[in-house]
């Protein structure tokens, strides 16, 4: 007798101040299925530590949803707010090895807001050899991203993973997780807008790496609070309404004032992006949507009318199989769920 193997099983798992995301796949051969799934909104801060998750309040939660999701599963892979990390590219001489660690984190020190021995850090060369190599290492330059998080933050993490009964077994970004369920292998540039309720988030990938970061305290609640006022409606009766306009042709003229920052910002992130290449002619080939924000009627259309890009939303599934029932809700959950599908994803296709 020879046993079939085992399928690899993981669990993504997206904490926010605001609620829970949890999706479970598994590789059988070839292809990556969905398992499960489950997600709950609440309010996880600390009433205590300011910024910081109520630790036994959100692995209560974590609990609950893996009991009513039906996990098979214990293994974890779990995401840092984007807020939380600091991450940027950095351009560094070539250097010997015995002295490239302690340049580069002398680099990171200058940049980041906290103490060094109180962060967790983390780099890797994503391109190398810009320039002559002399004898003397003097021209040649590499491109480092660097990725850092407060010890304390990923303390918490770990605690609430092990009340929980998980095995966490890796913490990544919500901007690296993005790349890996949105993006892939693509290596064009690509700009990615993760549209939340309370802010925006624009990332500039250029060959699968982020290499320009902006945020924008601004997001669908403006939307809502805009719609609510126009109409005369509760938040939650705007919210509703807001939903139901999904049925229009085009992009609701209501919205246009609101969509305006988030205009702008995409502006001075195509602004930068040229400048950071020179004076070449540099736009990205694509722009893709995501974060339940993204979901207003025909946002896709109206950006790419704007600015002459295509623009589209995100399919965090696209390389899953599920039952095809599943679908609707799969497609009307999809933009919440990008950052939990992408640290499997990531896991199974490494």
């Amino acid at each position: 007798m020879w046993p079939f193997a085992k399928p690899q099983s993981y669990l993504g798992v997206d904490i926010g101040s605001n609620g829970i995301k949890l999706v479970e796949l598994q590789k059988r051969g070839k292809y990556t299925y969905l398992y499960t799934y489950g997600f709950s909104d609440a309010n996880l801060l600390s009433s205590n530590d300011a910024g910081f998750l109520d630790i036994d309040n959100t692995a209560g939660l974590l609990q609950k949803i893996c009991a009513k999701a039906k996990i098979s599963s214990r293994q974890c892979l779990a995401s840092l707010p984007a807020s939380d990390v600091y991450s940027a590219l950095l351009t560094v001489p070539i250097l010997k090895e015995e002295d490239r660690k302690a340049f580069i984190l002398r680099q990171i020190e200058k940049l980041i807001p906290i103490p060094l021995n109180d962060a967790a850090v983390d780099f890797k060369t994503v391109r190398k050899a810009k320039g002559i190599v002399e004898d003397k290492f003097k021209t040649a330059s590499e491109e480092v991203f660097f990725t850092a998080a407060p010890k304390k933050l990923i303390a918490s993490y770990t605690e609430i993973f092990k009340k929980a009964g998980l095995n966490l077994l890796s913490l990544d970004t919500e901007s690296l997780s993005l790349i890996s369920s949105l993006i892939g292998k693509d290596l064009s540039p690509i700009l990615l807008i993760d549209m939340g309720a309370a802010q925006t988030d624009f990332m500039m990938v250029e060959n699968g790496v982020p290499v320009i970061f902006h945020s924008l305290k601004f997001g669908g609640g403006s939307f809502t609070k805009v719609l609510a006022k126009t109409l005369g409606l509760s938040l939650t009766e705007a919210e509703q309404s807001k939903r139901d306009l999904r049925s229009e042709a085009v992009f609701p003229a209501i919205f246009n004032e609101p969509l305006a920052p988030i205009v702008e910002a995409i502006r001075y992130m195509l602004e930068l992006y040229a400048k950071q290449k020179d004076g070449e002619v540099a736009r990205p080939e694509k722009i893709i949507l995501t974060g339940g924000s993204s979901l207003l009627p025909h946002l896709d259309t109206k950006i790419s009318e704007i600015f002459s890009i295509k623009a589209y939303l995100g399919d965090p599934w696209a390389r899953v199989v599920y039952s095809e029932n599943l679908k609707p809700i799969l497609d009307s959950i999809g933009p919440r769920f990008a950052t939990a599908l992408g640290l499997v994803l990531k896991k199974i296709e490494a």
